[in-house]
């Protein structure tokens, strides 16, 4: 295939704007838990129950505070890939969506990554919810 084959009128966007949504909603992921382990770590390690400033109520309200900043994070990074995967398809139904390139591929994994990972921050703020910090760090 030459270059000159290649359809001119498809949308360009580029390699970091594609792999935005799959790196940005794992990072979210990843920091989520690695920040919950230490700060409840270090809460019950140290302080017994108080992390700094903060009480034990306080520190529960701090973890609340950067899973929610992170969870949007991870379902903004969805939301762009779904626009790119939208722009670049021109397809508008996404339960039969296809990949017939590689940009449309990369963009649709950022969708289904940042499904997977925004659950997953989900899975992960609900001890914040039902059990003590500290019972958490153990």
């Amino acid at each position: 295939m030459n270059a000159e084959d290649h359809n001119s009128a498809e949308p360009v966007i580029s390699g970091r704007k594609l792999w935005f949504g799959f790196f940005a909603s794992c990072a979210a992921f990843a920091i989520n838990g690695f920040v919950a382990f230490v700060i409840s770590w270090r809460t019950c390690f140290i302080g017994h129950g108080t992390f700094g400033p903060f009480s034990e109520y306080g520190v529960r309200w701090l973890l609340a505070v950067i899973t929610g900043g992170l969870f949007i994070l991870a379902v903004s990074a969805g939301r762009i890939s779904y626009r790119h995967w939208r722009t670049i398809s021109g397809s508008k139904d996404l339960a039969h969506a296809e990949s017939a390139g590689t940009a449309e591929f990369v963009s649709m994994l950022g969708v289904l990554c940042s499904v997977i990972m925004s659950v997953g921050i989900i899975w992960i703020s609900l001890p914040l919810i039902l059990i003590d910090v500290c019972m958490r760090a153990h």
